[in-house]
């Protein structure tokens, strides 16, 4: 359930999966999964029995939201293996839940210059052996700190990438040694988590980078996903994914939220949408920009 093209998506009629290697690895598209869709994935999903569920966090969260209430009659499943995005805590417990099978995180980049991996929630471990990883601090906050992630492969010898600045940050306890800093960047200490790519933000009128957009929805009840769309310097789009029981209040609650991290001189949209904007490898990031700045 990751980033395969199947078909057209606005062509809402199944089947939106396709079988390949003689019919053992199912690809689904996450392109066409909402409200209206999800019981034939279900009935696929449960038809072919996976033994190993690989994902898109998107694209699971999707699932997971979607689905609640509904038991899954997956006993082939042994585990959830999530990449490519940025896998939130709440999520992969959500995701245990559900499925009832561990969740397995890998982080890792196009550029192949780092590589870490998490079988535990808030605990990742850099692997030494496929790239020198370096933290160099980057900012704080009452909790936790932010390292940049560079990279020098040691594997790729076609195209060599020598101190990569990733654009990602690493996740640290508050005012780690440089001793403990060390052991994290050699995978024999770990560390809490990726918070994704720097790029992450959005932009105030006077030109201010708006960081920490993640927290709107935090504790916001009966929705399934978010998404924040910026065309200009003027507006903000919420692309809203809700649960039956979404209202007012719920609304008033994220337009409240909103607005501890995004200025009155934005404006803020809120639509209802039966599935989030994906770009064009399949994903769907929490922030997209439209414009160059």
């Amino acid at each position: 359930l990751r980033g395969d093209t199947i078909k057209a998506p606005d062509d809402m009629a199944p089947p939106f999966w396709k079988y390949h290697t003689g019919g053992k690895r199912l690809a689904i598209s996450s392109n066409h999964l909402n409200s209206e869709t999800l019981p034939s994935y279900i009935q696929e999903l449960e038809k072919f029995q996976p033994q190993l569920l690989w994902v898109y966090p998107t694209s699971l969260e999707a699932l997971c939201g979607l689905s609640e209430g509904h038991v899954f009659q997956l006993p082939a499943l042994k585990l959830i293996l999530s990449s490519s995005e940025v896998l939130k805590t709440d999520l992969r417990k959500k995701a245990n839940m559900t499925f009832r099978v561990p969740v397995y995180d890998y982080y890792g980049q196009a550029e192949r210059v780092s590589l870490a991996t998490s079988t535990k929630p808030n605990e990742y471990y850099f692997s030494a052996g496929y790239g020198k990883t370096e933290l160099l601090f980057s900012h704080g906050d009452e909790r936790q700190d932010y390292y940049h992630i560079i990279g020098t492969s040691l594997w790729n010898t076609a195209q060599p990438l020598i101190r990569y600045k990733t654009g990602d940050q690493a996740i640290l306890p508050k005012n780690s040694s440089a001793k403990n800093v060390e052991e994290i960047c050699y995978g024999i200490r770990p560390f809490i988590g990726i918070s994704g790519r720097e790029s992450d933000y959005l932009i105030s009128p006077d030109g201010v980078h708006l960081m920490g957009i993640d927290h709107i929805p935090r504790g916001v009840d009966n929705i399934v996903q978010m998404q924040c769309i910026q065309h200009n310097l003027e507006k903000i789009i919420l692309n809203i994914v809700k649960k039956p029981g979404y209202s007012e209040e719920t609304r008033d609650q994220i337009l409240r939220q909103a607005r501890t991290k995004i200025p009155q001189s934005l404006a803020i949209e809120l639509r209802l949408v039966d599935r989030l904007e994906r770009t064009k490898n399949g994903k769907a990031p929490f922030v997209i920009r439209k414009f160059n700045q």
